[in-house]
């Protein structure tokens, strides 16, 4: 109670009050604007506080829609898709921020990616690691027949020879892993084929070559923004996350 509910209720005054309350604790004040987070980078970190704490802590894709909501997303009218309105640098900060709080609190913040097993984590992670060990051997088989096949300047044994053939092996398995897993590289797959196709057209004297793995599909340039939808569904199921 307050010293003026004290007083009203017993009659005594104020110093006597203060002198008879001196010994008794006082509770803790509630943070002043724990009611009141305003900016999306605090409401952010709140969020995301909250369920990286959790034993098995925030998945990536937790992470992500928590921010895409708080920071909101913008319809872009070439790829005719909603763009979220954080970066990597708002993920960064919210992360650095939540580990600091979790430290404060002394409590664990764990950021889980979201191919890991949460009920199996080392086994989930060893069997990615032999999966991607099988892939790079197949793929460096692959290369070495390529290589035997259509390797540069075949009859030649000089330093050159030996440097470029070096070079496209290299370059060769980089095009290999951009043809397999569209994500490895920056530029898109149809843009990355498109530029290949040219270039073997150009070598063999045919510009209008087109092989089967281009896809000529005319895309339109401007994509109107849906109405009347729900918009975080249409970036979640673009994102693939259902």
């Amino acid at each position: 109670m307050s010293l003026p509910k004290i007083m009203a209720a017993t009659g005594l005054p104020e110093r006597r009050v203060r002198t008879l309350t001196k010994s008794v604790p006082k509770p803790k004040k509630p943070p002043k604007c724990a009611a009141c987070i305003s900016t999306p980078f605090a409401r952010s970190v709140d969020r995301v506080f909250q369920l990286a704490r959790r034993a098995h802590g925030i998945r990536d894709y937790e992470l992500r829609a928590i921010l895409h909501q708080e920071y909101g997303s913008t319809w872009d009218t070439t790829k005719g898709r909603y763009q979220s309105n954080y970066s990597a640098d708002h993920i960064k900060r919210i992360k650095d921020k939540v580990k600091q709080r979790a430290s404060e609190e002394d409590c664990n913040a764990i950021f889980t990616a979201d191919w890991i097993d949460e009920g199996a984590p080392s086994s989930s992670f060893k069997s990615l690691a032999s999966a991607a060990l099988d892939l790079r051997s197949r793929a460096d088989e692959y290369i070495t027949e390529y290589i035997t096949a259509h390797g540069t300047c075949q009859d030649d044994d000089s330093e050159l020879a030996e440097l470029a053939r070096s070079k496209q092996r290299y370059s060769a398995l980089r095009f290999l892993w951009k043809l397999a897993v569209p994500d490895y590289g920056k530029e898109p797959l149809d843009r990355l084929l498109g530029r290949s196709i040219r270039s073997v057209g150009d070598l063999e004297g045919n510009p209008d070559l087109e092989l089967s793995t281009h896809d000529d599909t005319e895309k339109p340039n401007f994509y109107p923004e849906p109405s009347g939808r729900d918009h975080f569904l249409d970036y979640v199921e673009a994102e693939g996350w259902l």
